[in-house]
């Protein structure tokens, strides 16, 4: 008998070379006897006869001695009787004789004789299960065919699973691995198969089919019967065969007769309606088939095998298989309700997280629903922003329902109250142990704790990591036992998912809350560089102002020159007093505009500062004074204060004084002499780097236009003949060149307010 020992580089060959090798060991399989391919071609055939089945059978003396056995051991009182293959084949009938031989010569390429017990009672059980699916085939051809594909139905039933029997007479001990495998892990053995041998029963019963030259119908049942009847392509011949060995494939797997491997039962109602049977029909062929069986068994010589259809070995099997669904059931469940716990936790925080709040708030969110998830009292999320070295806590306490945010430095000392950390994760998968990234030391998750609850913790800490590409800038902090968080521990997969959520989460927090911060210094950006612009403008303006004047007073200097000098001299010559009256006025307004001249030259070339180190009281206080005693504001109402009598101011005291006066000059113009208020203001300290003069007054204030264009040259807003509008021109000029600033604050009104910067000390002191 044929026998086939693996080797070690067979199991182990990948791929196509796998295919390759397990498809030559089937083709070492011995070929079926001339004779057997030749009764299945004839008995297919419609025309033909008996007498060609008897001639067939006489052609072969082990056939003929085969039926002759069959015959003596058919229930038909003959023992003993001597019988021709002519009166065998009336006497038993075609059909019956033909299926019996078929079966014993199939049965006969794959005997094995060797003493392997196991393997002998595995194979049996493949036999069982393939001798009734060709039992049953026939019986639902019978009765949804009219009889038509009784005979072709019995013998494709009978080699559909013909890829399983060889798999495993070819590498036994493969195929054992294979079956347990698949009762292991309670899958299709299809797969587990394709997984072994790179193919699975279904392709291998196609190609030996093949190669041994059976009918094209047999062929693809052995290879389509696990297929949806109603899917298969058009260029299948057989569909009708293949529904109806699908039909009793699943019948037989349902009622558990032999070995099978294959768990999915498909619906038996649709593959009968398929066939014209009803339910009432399937009932019927499931009751009569264990008697067709055991009289079939009977007659081929098998007795012991179908000794009972549902023995105790099914019954066993079964209960072990239905004990195997419960405690899968029972561990689905568990997951089930674990991961539904998760998803309640993760819907909780989506809830509870606030759409436009901060980080810490969302930090809070996380912390309760996590509390809720692992029934802990109190619970903290921790995210750090390394950019801006702020740590954001959001702790919960349900005892009392109180939720507290907070933001702290990373460098803030006072945090790190303990280098103990008391974060346990031995006992959790899910958990870290201390020292894992989320925050260095000298900060430990026990000070972060003490941060929010200042009364410590009864029990561990445990740490969830919130990881966000490559670190793990926050975590989640509950307070509980082993037993409690525990409970949790081998939900891996769903409390990533539910990290990952929190996480990005805060990352969409933070970059929400960094993009707003980035907007709001876009547009400061883009009002200071409005306001850069319009005093660029403004200086280009001045500068070019100051170059057209410059030019101006050196063109008019020498004509004035030369009409004073004249002036002089007639006014010296001159008798007629009337004359001389004239000549003295024309000479007074000479001089007039030579000064205004003067003052042009000196606004578009004023002389470069000489700064020098100075009190500014002392500068305050003389200037008030000075305004004092030119004008009609008594000390009641010109009030000085300066905040440090030590601050000092470094710049061109003659230059100082002049912007000063050009501002208060302007000050007193602009109030009524009766109830002016003028407060003179220094607010700075010595230790500051810039000090600042503040002159306010409650006068009649500027409108918008006036204050806009106020230091404009040659502006001014009071009645043509009053002034040449170039002091707050000219003192804004001396204050830049002092390196300092000068701006004005007015409505109408209101007053108008002049602030003053000066360095406090020089460059580099």
């Amino acid at each position: 008998m044929f026998a086939c020992v693996e080797s070690q580089h067979e199991q182990s060959a990948p791929g196509r070379e796998r295919v390759a090798l397990v498809l030559g060991h089937l083709d070492q399989l011995p070929t079926l006897p001339g004779v057997v391919g030749r009764l299945l071609q004839v008995t297919s055939s419609e025309e033909s006869s008996a007498d060609d089945v008897v001639n067939i059978i006489k052609s072969d003396a082990s056939m003929t001695a085969a039926v002759l056995r069959l015959v003596q051991r058919a229930d038909l009182g003959l023992h003993g009787k001597a019988m021709t293959v002519a009166q065998a084949v009336t006497l038993v009938g075609f059909r019956t004789l033909r299926n019996a031989l078929l079966s014993s010569q199939f049965c006969s390429v794959f005997a094995d004789d060797s003493d392997n017990t196991e393997a002998a009672d595995a194979r049996c059980e493949l036999w069982k299960h393939s001798l009734a699916v060709g039992c049953a085939s026939a019986m639902i051809a019978e009765r949804g065919q009219g009889g038509r594909w009784v005979d072709e139905a019995f013998v494709c039933g009978l080699l559909h699973d013909i890829g399983k029997i060889a798999l495993d007479a070819c590498l036994p001990k493969s195929y054992a691995l294979v079956v347990k495998q698949t009762e292991r892990r309670d899958e299709c053995i299809c797969d587990v198969e394709r997984e072994t041998f790179g193919l699975d029963h279904t392709a291998a019963g196609k190609h030996l089919t093949t190669r041994w030259g059976l009918p094209e119908c047999i062929v693809e049942c052995a290879w389509l019967h696990h297929q949806d009847p109603n899917t298969l392509p058009s260029s299948v011949t057989s569909v009708d065969l293949i529904r109806i060995v699908h039909l009793a494939d699943n019948l037989v797997r349902r009622e558990r007769i032999g070995y099978s491997g294959y768990q999915y039962v498909a619906d038996l109602s649709e593959s009968a309606k398929a066939l014209g049977l009803d339910s009432h029909d399937i009932d019927s062929i499931t009751e009569a088939l264990p008697d067709r069986v055991k009289s079939f068994c009977a007659m081929v010589g098998a007795d012991g095998l179908f000794d009972s259809v549902m023995d105790t070995e099914a019954l066993i099997a079964a209960n072990r298989q239905l004990a195997d669904i419960n405690d899968r059931l029972a561990r689905d469940n568990r997951d089930l309700e674990i991961r539904s716990s998760y998803f309640s936790a993760l819907e909780q925080f989506i809830k509870q997280a606030p759409p436009q709040g901060g980080i810490a708030d969302v930090c809070a969110a996380a912390a309760q629903a996590l509390a809720q998830l692992v029934k802990s009292r109190r619970a903290m999320g921790v995210w750090t922003e390394p950019a801006t070295e702020c740590m954001h806590l959001g702790a919960v306490d349900l005892t009392d329902g109180r939720i507290d945010t907070l933001v702290v430095a990373l460098t803030n000392g006072d945090v790190a109250e303990s280098k103990n950390a008391a974060v346990d994760g031995a006992d959790a998968s899910w958990c870290c142990p201390a020292g894992s990234g989320l925050i260095e030391a000298p900060i430990t998750i026990e000070s972060i704790w003490r941060r929010c609850f200042s009364d410590g913790f009864d029990e561990r800490l445990w740490l969830l990591p919130l990881r966000l590409g490559n670190g793990a800038p926050g975590g989640i902090i509950v307070e509980g036992s082993p037993a409690t968080v525990g409970k949790l521990s081998g939900s891996t997969e769903e409390c990533e998912l539910l990290a990952t959520a929190i996480a990005g989460t805060l990352a969409a927090t933070h970059q929400r809350i960094a993009t707003g911060r980035m907007s709001e210094e876009l547009l400061d950006h883009n009002r200071r560089w409005q306001a850069a612009q319009k005093q660029l403008v403004r200086v280009r303006s001045i500068a070019m102002v100051a170059k057209m004047a410059a030019g101006a007073a050196h063109e008019l200097n020498n004509p004035l020159a030369v009409i004073s000098a004249r002036a002089q001299m007639i006014v010296a010559s001159c008798d007629d007093g009337e004359t001389k009256s004239s000549l003295e006025i024309m000479l007074d307004q000479t001089q007039r505009a030579s000064a205004i001249v003067m003052e042009l030259m000196h606004f578009a070339k004023p002389p470069q500062p000489q700064p020098i180190l100075r009190r500014l009281g002392d500068a305050l206080e003389s200037l008030c004074q000075h305004w004092r005693g030119v004008s009609s504001i008594g000390a009641d109402r010109m009030k000085l204060m300066v905040v440090d009598p030590a601050a000092t101011v470094f710049v061109d005291p003659i230059q100082l004084r002049e912007v000063l006066d050009a501002v208060m000059a302007n000050t007193l113009d602009a109030t009524s002499p009766e109830t002016a208020i003028v407060k003179i203001n220094s607010p700075s300290h010595a230790s500051d780097e810039t000090v600042r003069i503040v002159i306010e007054d409650n006068g009649v204030g500027m409108t918008p236009k006036v204050l806009e264009h106020a230091i404009d040259p040659f502006y001014s807003s009071r009645p043509a003949g009053r002034g040449r509008g170039l002091g707050l021109s000219r003192a804004h000029r001396l204050v830049a060149l002092n390196g300092g600033r000068l701006r004005l604050d007015s409505r109408p009104g209101k007053g108008t307010t002049v602030r003053i910067e000066f360095p406090a000390r020089a460059p580099g002191s």
